[in-house]
């Protein structure tokens, strides 16, 4: 191919380049480098760096080449008859250069310049996708957009198209944001347990009310840890009579099972009470957990808890929360009920209408009738699982939790709808540090749920189904979802009828039912005159917080009541549930910027530099506005510049004081939870190779492991953090 003289390429605007010439001088060899790279830019070919001399005395670096990026040839690897893959090939043998030598004054010269190429070149539309010039993803604060967009839960590919749509002449790939990304984890290995502890110390510190604790084996490790925010402190005092205790797995790259805390508020939407990160699911963890909860807590238990029915979360409930009422998951009934009894079930055809006719049985003595008939119809051992269930039945069986308050919560779908919140934000990669921001953003986004519904209940009028007056007034009370609820109830009630049973002094017995059900299955309500005391056989108003259709029934078709006592109106849920507790002490968090509100403000100064390069006269009208704007900016700021408080964390920061211990990061949990995916099985050559290939530690030298985890470097200071035994908080040695 004939030689190219590069010459200035423009598309429609011209430009002028300064062409580098023999006897150039520059400061350094960093302002060498970009000059001749933005040459390179608007000529149209991207440039690397080439070969360097060094002085035979001092060991420096005293010549440089800059060259064309398609100089040399690839070695061709290919022999007779290969069936490799022909590749099509990036380097040509370009002879385009810039030579520059280091002379007596430290500055550096250029000695070199060859201008020709040897191949076409590019327009600077295309040229930019070189790698030369393709660096905006190595900016610090297109780096730090990066990480503010990892966290909110984008993945690299969408980052990378955020970023290119915001900024025209970027061309910025999935690869390399996932380069950035992984960069950036790796510098926080064997920081982990720093920085969690001195994020949540920075937390605390920011707001009195917040609450963390830690737990450390004998060694230093890390085991566990728990955290709660002041709002999710105040919510336990309005909300937490119920909670949900649920363990989650794959959620960190220590694969520490995630715990959360959950309730119900007065819109029926789930809320976090705290959380915590867990070494293990032994007896002692979870004891030392709820310990921890039950502190944080104000040492006021709940009056209801609801698990799985794991043994170890079991008895540490007992020991915790012994006036707690511990009832098991409905869901984790039903699947092990499935998996233990499917045969007995595809044998007896009538085994599953007898088993929830035993289920539902009404009350205790019922069932325990039916329990003798049904155990003996099916020839159930005592063995069985179902025999050895039988034995726990107050923590499971409706009719020994009747009247005991769950909020309409009887499985841990609640926890399990704050998990996915989690989905496509955390995974077996993430750090601890980010798992903690990304709870959060959990956080953040249930307080905006809870406020939107609080919006809607108090600008919208229920739409009534009577002139009830009763009806109108439980309107007036409940928060929008809860008379959702609430007028089922009251609709039903419309279409049942009673009977008087009987009359002693002021208190009357009816039965009541719907007109389409069986008598059998219609419900005592017992009616005090005397204070308007009124309880059903179905206690739903024990049970779930809101009154039943047969009470409803009598109030309005017996008693025509205008509306309803204030006993049975739990303020639980209306609208101001939360006025009952003390006022919150939240950190006000409006003031951050956040990365949509960068989104745009960037999206304008694109906006803004396409216009102002139309002619010098808006050129100098905008330099001058931005001139002043800038000047309003640093007055109203104090020159301060806001950063988020993880970015204020240090990787191993140092808090002064008499005597401190070092962290040290947790190991890799295994859970006994959901299983880990069984790898492929390895050859025999494979594992021998593996056993060759052994690693060697650059630290003490020893094989089998690499520096970042060698045991000998956490006896020095650099990949710990120095922590005070403060007054106010102490460290737990497990």
């Amino acid at each position: 191919m004939d030689a190219v003289v590069a010459e200035t390429n423009t598309d429609s605007t011209e430009c002028s380049v300064t062409k580098p010439y023999v006897s150039l001088v520059f400061e350094s060899v960093d302002e060498a480098y970009w000059f001749y790279n933005s040459y390179a830019l608007n000529l149209g070919f991207g440039i690397k760096k080439g070969s360097t001399s060094k002085s035979f005395t001092s060991g420096d670096v005293i010549a440089r080449r800059f060259e064309c990026n398609k100089s040399g040839l690839k070695p061709s690897k290919e022999g007779e008859g290969s069936s490799t893959r022909a590749h099509r090939l990036a380097r040509v043998n370009c002879k385009a250069k810039l030579d520059i030598r280091k002379n007596k004054e430290d500055k550096w010269v250029v000695t070199g310049f060859i201008q020709e190429h040897n191949h076409e070149l590019d327009t600077p539309s295309k040229a930019k996708r070189h790698r030369s010039h393709n660096v905006l993803h190595k900016d610090k604060e297109v780096k730090k957009l990066m990480d503010q967009l990892y966290s909110a839960g984008m993945g690299p590919a969408k980052i990378a198209k955020i970023l290119n749509e915001t900024n025209f002449n970027s061309s910025i790939s999935a690869t390399q944001v996932s380069a950035h990304l992984s960069e950036h984890r790796k510098n926080n290995i064997g920081n982990e347990g720093a920085s969690v502890f001195a994020y949540l110390k920075k937390q605390q510190e920011l707001d009195p009310n917040f609450y963390f604790d830690i737990e450390l084996d004998s060694n230093l490790v890390l085991r566990s840890f728990f955290w709660a925010d002041a709002r999710s402190r105040n919510d336990f005092l309005t909300f937490g009579d119920v909670v949900v205790f649920d363990v989650t797995y794959k959620t960190n790259k220590f694969m520490m099972p995630f715990a959360p805390f959950t309730g119900v508020n007065h819109h029926r939407q789930s809320i976090l009470f705290g959380c915590a990160l867990l070494a293990d699911e032994t007896e002692e963890t979870f004891h030392w957990l709820f310990h921890q909860w039950l502190k944080c807590m104000f040492d006021k238990a709940p009056k209801v808890i609801i698990t799985d029915m794991d043994g170890a979360m079991y008895n540490a409930i007992k020991r915790v929360f012994p006036q707690t009422r511990h009832r098991f998951c409905s869901w984790h009934i039903g699947k092990h009920l499935i998996e233990h009894v499917f045969e007995i079930r595809d044998i007896h055809g009538d085994f599953k209408k007898d088993y929830y006719e035993w289920y539902n049985s009404k009350d205790v003595s019922t069932c325990e009738v039916r329990w003798k008939i049904f155990t003996q119809k099916y020839n159930i051992e005592n063995s069985s699982w179902l025999s050895k269930m039988w034995a726990r039945r107050q923590h499971w069986v409706p009719a020994y939790l009747k009247g005991y308050f769950v909020a309409g919560m009887t499985s841990s779908g609640r926890s399990e709808s704050i998990n996915a919140f989690f989905d496509g934000f955390v995974n077996s990669k993430t750090q601890l540090l980010e798992f903690i921001t990304q709870y959060e953003k959990a956080l953040q986004s249930r307080h905006q749920a809870e406020e939107q519904e609080d919006f809607k209940t108090l600008n919208s009028v229920a739409n009534l189904l009577t002139s009830y007056a009763l009806e109108r007034k439980a309107a007036q009370f409940y928060t929008k979802n809860m008379f959702k609820l609430f007028q089922q109830e009251f609709k039903q009630s419309l279409e049942c009828w009673y009977e008087e049973l009987n009359v002693f002094g002021t208190t009357t017995t009816f039965r009541v039912g719907l007109s389409c059900e069986e008598v059998s299955n219609w419900c005592n309500v017992i009616y005090d005159d005397s204070d308007t005391r009124i309880i059903c056989e179905c206690a739903k108003f024990e049970t779930d917080g809101f009154l039943c259709k047969h009470i409803l029934h009598i109030m309005i078709a017996k008693k025509h009541l205008q509306s309803i006592p204030e006993l049975y109106l739990l303020k639980r849920w209306s609208i101001s549930a939360r006025s009952q507790t003390n006022n919150e002490k939240l950190v006000d968090k409006s003031d951050i910027v956040t990365p949509m509100m960068k989104w745009r403000l960037t999206s304008t100064q694109t906006n803004i530099f396409n216009h102002a390069t139309a002619s010098k006269e808006t050129y100098e009208l905008v330099m001058s506005s931005l001139h002043d704007l800038l000047e309003n900016i640093k007055d109203s700021s104090h020159g301060s510049e806001p950063a988020s408080i993880a970015s204020q964390v240090e990787s191993t920061p140092f808090i002064s004081g008499s005597y401190g211990i070092s962290i040290r990061d947790p190991t890799t949990v295994k859970t006994k939870g959901r299983p880990k995916i069984a790898s492929r099985i390895e050859s025999g050559i494979e594992t021998s190779q593996a056993q060759v290939k052994k690693r060697t530690c650059g630290t003490c030298g020893g094989k089998g492991h690499y520096s970042t985890t060698c045991p000998q470097k956490d006896q020095g200071i650099s990949s710990t953090l120095l922590i005070l035994l403060f007054n106010n908080y102490i460290v737990y040695l497990y």
